[in-house]
């Protein structure tokens, strides 16, 4: 629970750590009076049985404990897990109980899987305005065309054209109840707390129904329609210690997810950074694809140095929105500078087409050449005509 808590952000490094161990302590008190019931039981091999069992479970300890290795290597199936913990006997637990746990003993790995597919094939795509298919953003508008909505928003539509069965598109009293029944709408009535049908509805108006307008805004259950496409234990189980070291692929130090696995390392909280106020630690993630609004879900391995044990945070499902080209706005010195452009370009232009027309224009003209005939020679035009 401890965990929990503290991947909520409701505890420090220090908080969490002091209560886990008053957890601890407690669970060692009830496990010493339910070893004494049991040494009367089992009789005289009872402790060669506990030594035994306490022998199993260190050596098992220790070798998880030393060099971390692969995931394939640290993976411990239930069987495995089931058998060691019968071994170990009551004994070992209640010295692990006891193990008092200190920040510089605890170790952090990031993890993450993509489940984009899973999206998609749960929810459809959406359109943008060229026409491309991507996968459903979890939050956005429908606008004026029903292929560009959110999962969200699909969802929640989804659900009011289940629970309306004669498609009418009014909910009645009679088709909400099926649903919501009286026994659930104590603890669940499908909408904001304090909102009811009749509420929304209005109490003298109820008989004629909810419209999809009224239940697009008070409906809040489209959140845990989505959460189930995450956590079906069929398809995916990444809240569990084994399911996130088993198949999750791991983030190096750097915070970049596309870097090889290999190098990534088990560090102390000390290797992270800590937001002011809270103290919770942060790492910024970098390298996920984001070609077509791909969603990834993130956690977190913490483990113990000295007892080899695992604990798995709160998963957490984000999304990587693919970017979509929006112009700057231009502004007054943009503008002035596109008009020069444009006048000195128009200036050039103008003086280019004036040259060529001049050019075009200008012929060569005849020219007259007047000599003066000597006297051995005749005129040029009297000569001319007595040849023609």
């Amino acid at each position: 629970n401890s965990w929990e808590q503290y991947a909520k952000g409701g505890m420090t490094v220090s908080e969490s750590v002091r209560e886990r161990e008053e957890q601890r302590l407690a669970a060692a008190a009830a496990a010493r009076r339910q070893l004494e019931s049991l040494r009367g039981k089992v009789g005289a091999d009872f402790d060669k049985h506990v030594a035994r069992g306490e022998e199993e479970h260190l050596r098992s300890t220790r070798r998880r404990a030393l060099g971390g290795g692969s995931g394939a290597e640290e993976r411990v199936t239930v069987r495995q897990a089931a058998a060691v913990g019968a071994q170990a006997g009551r004994t070992g637990i209640i010295e692990r109980s006891l193990e008092p746990i200190v920040d510089e003993e605890l170790e952090y790995m990031l993890f993450w899987t993509e489940v984009t597919m899973q999206f998609r094939e749960r929810w459809g795509v959406m359109v943008d305005d060229l026409g491309v298919e991507f996968t459903r953003l979890l939050d956005n508008p429908c606008g004026a065309n029903d292929l560009a909505c959110g999962i969200k928003q699909t969802a929640t539509k989804a659900e009011f054209a289940k629970l309306d069965r004669d498609q009418n598109g009014v909910l009645t009293r009679l088709e909400y109840e099926q649903q919501y029944t009286t026994a659930r709408q104590a603890y669940d009535t499908g909408f904001a707390t304090g909102k009811t049908f009749d509420t929304i509805v209005g109490g003298g108006n109820s008989s004629s129904g909810m419209t999809a307008t009224q239940w697009a805004e008070h409906f809040t259950g489209a959140q845990e329609l989505i959460d189930a496409t995450v956590k079906d234990p069929l398809s995916q189980t990444f809240w569990t210690v084994c399911s996130v070291n088993g198949t999750g692929s791991r983030i190096v130090p750097s915070g970049n997810a596309s870097k090889d696995q290999t190098r990534a390392v088990w560090e102390p909280w000390t290797q992270f950074d800590q937001r002011a106020g809270d103290g919770r630690l942060t790492r910024a993630i970098m390298g996920l694809d984001d070609s077509d609004n791909n969603l990834f879900i993130l956690n977190i391995l913490v483990r113990h140095r000295k007892t080899g044990e695992y604990a798995a945070y709160k998963p957490h499902v984000i999304q990587r929105k693919t970017p979509v080209y929006v112009p700057k706005e231009m502004g007054s010195t943009d503008y002035d500078m596109i008009i020069g452009v444009c006048t000195a370009f128009g200036v050039i232009m103008g003086v280019l087409i004036f040259a060529l027309i001049f050019t075009r224009n200008k012929r060569l003209r005849p020219k007259l050449i007047i000599k003066r005939p000597g006297k051995a020679s005749k005129p040029a035009l009297a000569s001319h005509s007595a040849a023609t």
